[in-house]
């Protein structure tokens, strides 16, 4: 006898009738009783479904092999589909709730054809999946359009059908918890972490978009990298080795500035003994213990801001804090202070170069305070490394471009005298402390045939007259 499969259609479409994916659709039903009454209706959401059954959460407990009549909606499907179903599985969950397996008994076909249809649509893993796997380094999930990647620097669409208000809302809404919802819906942003399965990891930020529900999802490397394995120059790992001052890290958004900051302290927790306190909104990169003690907090879910967990991390005996981003005064103030005070503080800043990284961190002041802003900033900075990510020649990658600036006596007296329009000719100058300027790393990277002339070009148009 034969058992091969025959067909692999029918193969993979019992695949796809088996898959069980994530969901945040509406679902009511009704209890039926032994003598064939139904109770009360009572609505919730499915949390899963397949084409089988579904899985639900509810205050009390069914018994198993209860009869339900269950109906719901599905996308793009005008009329609610019926189900008799029964219970097959109870089991206790957090907060005095159960969740509910329930187990499909009389389904048209049509009605399971449309489940399986709308499964494959609605599997959020598998877009995410399929955005790892062709190394994107972000999904867009928006209105009146298919889901898209950023690869390589540029949108790709998948080839899908474009997302309706509802499709994107039941996508977005089914990894998040009901606290999420609750969240997001007073306050119209999230952020967070997502990890699907193992060694699959993203960062997410859900947002509202003309009354539409929509989401970016950035892919986070299961594995640390190296400094030299991200292209980054010797020079950083001294920066993460030093004892005490502030080392910012800038770049446009994209850049990969949360993956420099994720070796930094890797180089710190293999090669000394400290105490390391993260601050993150969300925690992308996840550490473990070696030589070092390394506490991840995320912004909303273990304190409420960056700048109230600063002033408790201070009361927390760290030798190394790493503050994610640096977004108002009051938390550049305390960065400041936990540099005067002996720790060494890692961090972020949205900025183009060097020049603008230090501007905005004077402006981010009052005026009034800017003087002795300048002051401070010039005392306790350490370093700041620019970086952007820029197309290979073959353009099917990209590849790092840096500007190191290293403080010098030079570049201190600069920034307390606002004269920071000075500082790129003190980098050009500087090649001894290790110091270059984006235009030097792009011209190297033009000279080792890692990008194109007019890629240099396009992002440092100086060096038109220099390069050949």
């Amino acid at each position: 006898m034969d058992n091969s499969i025959g067909n692999s259609k029918d193969f993979y479409a019992e695949m796809r009738a088996n898959t069980r994916i994530r969901s945040r659709i509406s679902v009511s039903f009704e209890v039926i009783d032994p003598d064939g009454s139904m109770q009360a209706t009572v609505k919730t959401f499915a949390r899963d479904i397949s084409s089988n059954g579904i899985f639900i959460v509810l205050k009390k407990p069914l018994d198993i092999d209860t009869k339900l009549h269950c109906e719901f909606r599905l996308p793009k499907i005008t009329n609610p589909i019926e189900i008799m179903a029964h219970v097959v599985r109870v089991e206790e969950m957090p907060n005095n709730e159960f969740g509910i397996g329930i187990f499909f008994d009389e389904i048209k076909n049509e009605n399971q054809d449309e489940i399986i249809r709308c499964i494959e649509s609605m599997d959020i893993v598998r877009l995410l999946q399929i955005t790892a796997q062709k190394k994107a380094s972000d999904l867009h999930l928006t209105y009146n359009r298919p889901p898209i990647m950023r690869l390589h620097g540029k949108l790709v669409p998948m080839d899908m059908d474009p997302l309706n208000t509802t499709e994107l809302r039941n996508l977005i809404f089914s990894i998040l918890d009901d606290e999420q919802i609750a969240r997001f819906e007073k306050f119209k942003e999230l952020d967070f972490a997502f990890s699907p399965i193992p060694d699959l990891r993203f960062r997410v930020n859900v947002h509202i978009q003309r009354g539409n529900v929509e989401g970016t999802f950035r892919v986070i490397m299961p594995d640390l990298k190296t400094i030299q394995e991200l292209g980054l120059p010797s020079v950083v790992e001294k920066l993460a080795l030093l004892k005490k001052g502030i080392v910012v890290i800038a770049g446009p958004t994209g850049s990969g500035k949360t993956t420099t900051l994720a070796a930094m302290v890797d180089i710190i927790n293999r090669q000394r003994q400290s105490v390391i306190i993260c601050l993150e909104d969300p925690i992308e990169y996840i550490h473990v213990n070696l030589n070092s003690i390394i506490k991840q907090r995320e912004i909303g879910t273990d304190t409420l801001s960056f700048s109230v967990a600063l002033k408790r991390t201070l009361r927390q005996d760290p030798d190394v804090i790493l503050v994610g981003e640096l977004l108002d005064a009051e938390t550049v103030r305390t960065v400041i202070t936990a540099a005067e005070t002996g720790h060494l503080v890692l961090t972020s800043l949205h900025a183009p170069d060097t020049v603008q990284a230090i501007d905005r961190l004077i402006s981010i002041f009052p005026p009034q305070q800017r003087n002795q802003a300048c002051v401070q900033i010039a005392n306790s900075l350490q370093g700041i490394v620019t970086q952007q990510l820029v197309p290979k020649k073959d353009r099917e990658a990209r590849v790092l471009a840096t500007e190191v600036m290293i403080m010098t006596d030079a570049i201190r007296n600069h920034i307390r005298e606002g004269q920071t329009i000075q500082i790129p000719s003190t980098i050009q100058t500087g090649a001894r402390y290790q110091m270059h300027t984006m235009s030097e790393s792009l011209k190297r990277l033009y000279y080792g045939q890692m990008i194109s002339k007019e890629t240099a070009i396009d992002y440092a148009p100086e060096l038109a007259e220099i390069i050949t």
